[in-house]
C-alpha cells in the first residue's frame, strides 16, 4: 500500500508540473513570441552558395592539374628514341659477341 501511495504522490507531482509548465507555454503563445529563423535561413543559403563556389573552384583546380600531369612529359621524345636505339645496338652487340665467341 506504501508503494501505491508513493507512486500516487509522484503522479500528483508530475501532472502538477505538467499543468504549470502548459500555463507558461499559454502565457507565451498568449505574448505573441514566436521565432524568427529568417536569418538562420539567410545564413545557410550564404554557406550553400559559399560551398557551391568552393566546389566549383575544387573541380576547376583539379581538372586543371590533370591536364597539366597528362600532358607534363618526363623525358623529351628524342631523348628516348636516342636511349632504346642505343640499348637496342647494344643488345645486338653483346649477342653478336656471345656467338661470335663460341
Amino acid at each position: 500500500m506504501a508503494k501505491i501511495d508513493e507512486l500516487s504522490e509522484l503522479l500528483c507531482a508530475e501532472l502538477a508540473s505538467f499543468e504549470q509548465h502548459m500555463k507558461r507555454l499559454e502565457e507565451i503563445h498568449s505574448q505573441g513570441i514566436h521565432l524568427d529563423t529568417e536569418d538562420l535561413i539567410r545564413r545557410l543559403s550564404s554557406l550553400e552558395d559559399t560551398m557551391d563556389f568552393e566546389k566549383h573552384e575544387y573541380e576547376r583546380i583539379s581538372t586543371e592539374l590533370s591536364n597539366t600531369i597528362k600532358e607534363a612529359k618526363i623525358y623529351p621524345k628524342w631523348a628516348l628514341v636516342v636511349f632504346f636505339v642505343s640499348l637496342s645496338l647494344n643488345i645486338i652487340g653483346v649477342v653478336m659477341l656471345f656467338f661470335e665467341y663460341e
